[in-house]
């Protein structure tokens, strides 16, 4: 058995294309069941789609690897009616290691964009879900898939790969959250509703922000935000009453000149009786007048600041990904040994049974010469005793067999072990 990848991603190919060959993630079972029931790709034993924004990657278990690939590629080409010319200078053709190395990479976020980004988890998570439903998973892609997350998940527990944010909307948030200590119960004004302004009010609402007001040039914009994440919209009207009820302040608006100047932020802060205000300006050009720094009790950020942080963990990342690298590389190692030991599973599953019929044919030599036979209790720890033994007495010996097959050394093995037992 091989395990084969067929796909393209953010680094391979561009968007227009990825979104051709891309599947719809709430709509797997066509090509799933497709795939593995047409006999036109009868090479194709099991297959897992991961179809994410930034790769579109099949996953298939195969007898054959070279007629797997091209079973995959004109799959893709009947599937999506395009050309295989029109992609194939972009896909990637990983088989056996190289497909564990790379789907490893990409659940600890190696192969991400944003290194440390925790949303491919749940992608990866997503695509073995709909593979198992749909019974297009079996073994061997199940425990691929199974082991992938797991690796996501030491990385998360045993590194910081995806502890220093590297988006400034992000950086702006946890500056607020350690400013305030926490952001649950504190007001927070958010000035602006592009995609900066969206970003951060994700991450007001992702670390426990839940008094969020959006104020943004026309309500009517705001509003449509407002209304899917439960929050309350303002126009400009309201911005004066806004920031003197807010603890905090992030601004992202597209605005040529500073929304907050001096005057109105000395207007506030009188109104507020100097109570401390936090102000983040993530905006370019700024939103606030740098200025606003100088009046009693206001805390002003910019983004040269939030940026200087972000440099920092970025090379904070760099350094833990020495760390991920080396659990995706025990990891690998790991599967690849568990995979060369399926090979001589049949052979396991033979000396079990040889042994099981003896154990079987002396009980019953057992049983035939007690004329009153056995109570059911006495029955079973016979039986129970019989298994233990035959247990024991194989431990050694199918351990052995499987350390053999994962040197190479499955088939002087194999035929060891058939003339030892006469199997």
């Amino acid at each position: 058995m091989h395990i084969i990848l067929v796909g393209l991603n953010h680094e391979t190919a561009p968007v227009e294309l990825r979104e051709k060959l891309a599947f719809a993630d709430n709509l797997l079972q066509t090509p799933l069941t497709e795939i593995t029931n047409s006999k036109k790709y009868d090479s194709i034993n099991e297959v897992v789609i991961l179809s994410t924004c930034n790769r579109v990657e099949i996953y298939a278990a195969v007898d054959d690897k070279v007629a797997g690939l091209n079973d995959v590629k004109q799959f893709l080409v009947d599937y999506h009616a395009i050309q295989l010319n029109d992609f194939e200078e972009h896909l990637i053709e990983l088989a056996d290691a190289e497909v564990v190395q790379h789907l490893f990479e990409v659940s600890s976020t190696l192969k991400s964009m944003i290194v440390g980004e925790t949303q491919i988890q749940a992608q990866i998570k997503h695509a073995f879900e709909a593979a198992r439903e749909f019974g297009t998973s079996g073994t061997v892609l199940s425990t691929l898939f199974q082991n992938a997350l797991s690796v996501g998940k030491r990385v998360r527990h045993e590194t910081e790969i995806g502890e220093h944010s590297l988006s400034v909307s992000h950086a702006a948030v946890m500056h607020l959250k350690k400013q305030l200590h926490s952001l649950s119960g504190k007001k927070i004004a958010m000035i602006g509703s592009g995609k900066m302004g969206r970003l951060a009010i994700n991450a007001l609402i992702k670390n426990g922000s839940d008094d969020v007001l959006l104020v943004n040039r026309t309500k009517s914009k705001a509003q449509e935000i407002a209304d899917e994440l439960d929050l309350t919209a303002y126009d400009y009207s309201n911005l004066e009453d806004c920031l003197v009820a807010a603890d905090a302040v992030i601004s992202s608006t597209g605005a040529p000149n500073a929304i907050l100047t001096v005057e109105l932020m000395q207007r506030v802060m009188t109104a507020r009786n100097f109570r401390p205000l936090h102000l983040v300006d993530i905006a370019v050009p700024r939103d606030i007048e740098n200025d606003c720094n100088n009046i009693a009790g206001v805390e002003l950020v910019n983004i040269d600041s939030l940026q200087a942080g972000i440099d920092q963990n970025r090379q904070k990342r760099i350094l833990e990904m020495e760390k991920v690298r080396t659990i995706v590389q025990q990891e690998v190692t790991n599967f690849l040994e568990w995979l060369e030991s399926l090979k001589v599973k049949p052979l396991i599953m033979d000396l079990r049974k040889f042994a099981e019929e003896i154990r079987e044919k002396e009980l019953s030599r057992v049983y035939r010469k007690f004329e009153n036979g056995f109570s059911d209790h006495d029955s079973e720890l016979l039986q129970d005793m019989t298994r233990r033994i035959i247990n024991k007495m194989l431990h050694v010996p199918i351990s052995q067999i499987r350390a053999e097959a994962v040197s190479g050394n499955e088939p002087e093995m194999r035929t060891t072990v058939k003339n030892l037992f006469g199997l």
